[in-house]
């Protein structure tokens, strides 16, 4: 009897989403319909096409970035972008943009994050400290919520999955309109398995930078715009 009851639960347990435990910090997925897409429902789906992206808004004496190498050069983690300075980036695939990069270290941890006026990145690495002072990646955790900030006494929470969370109106103002407090800045994330949102300090550059990458941010030519062109049965 007590090997059926376990049985029951480990399959209860193995059917749990890995998207639900985003929700152990109880907010309702943000955004409706394509505001907010988030990138989950798309899996389901055969054939999709993504309109490449394009800046509209000009952003005088910003550095220009062109990626010509893949992940292991010019990965998230990457020691070649700059940090905590606005810069536009010209990808060979998905166009340019326009976007922060953010990082942070503890002995255990590391956050390498992307602010980018479409969409924002962050991924979570375990990591481990050599012998001659250097860090090693040990393995990566999905973040799965952001929480941030805003400038009327509460914060707002974002859903996404793979570390990915598509930009809209309310985040992008959000995001330019910051308050540092005491001077420091910070956002939560939680990752997949987590007990909920953890704080992460974002650099005061960084915040900074966040005021020229989202300036008049417009929903028709900065929203990723997705169509789904073949549905699964």
């Amino acid at each position: 009897m007590k090997r059926y009851i376990n049985l029951i639960c480990f399959s209860l347990l193995q059917s749990i989403s890995p998207i639900s435990l985003a929700h152990e910090i109880g907010p309702e997925t943000y955004g409706k319909g394509s505001e907010l897409a988030l990138c989950k429902p798309y899996r389901h789906e055969k054939f999709i096409t993504v309109k490449q992206m394009k800046l509209t808004e000009k952003f005088p004496g910003v550095k220009k970035f062109i990626i010509d190498e893949d992940w292991r050069t010019q990965g998230l983690d990457s020691s070649e972008f700059p940090l905590s300075v606005p810069l536009i980036i010209d990808h060979p695939i998905s166009g340019t943009t326009i976007g922060v990069f953010d990082r942070n270290y503890n002995k255990t941890f590391r956050v390498a994050s992307f602010f980018g006026r479409s969409e924002i990145k962050i991924m979570e690495q375990s990591i481990i400290q050599g012998r001659l002072g250097g860090r090693s990646a040990t393995g990566t955790n999905d973040v799965m919520s952001i929480a941030i900030l805003t400038d009327k006494g509460e914060y707002l929470v974002i859903n996404g999955c793979d570390g990915v969370f598509p930009v809209n109106q309310k985040l992008a103002r959000t995001l330019a309109n910051y308050p540092v407090s005491q001077g420091k800045a910070f956002i939560m994330i939680s990752s997949l398995g987590s007990t909920g949102l953890r704080i992460n300090q974002i650099g005061k550059k960084t915040i900074q930078a966040w005021k020229t990458v989202y300036k008049n941010w417009d929903s028709d030519s900065d929203s990723i715009n997705k169509e789904v062109l073949i549905k699964s049965q």
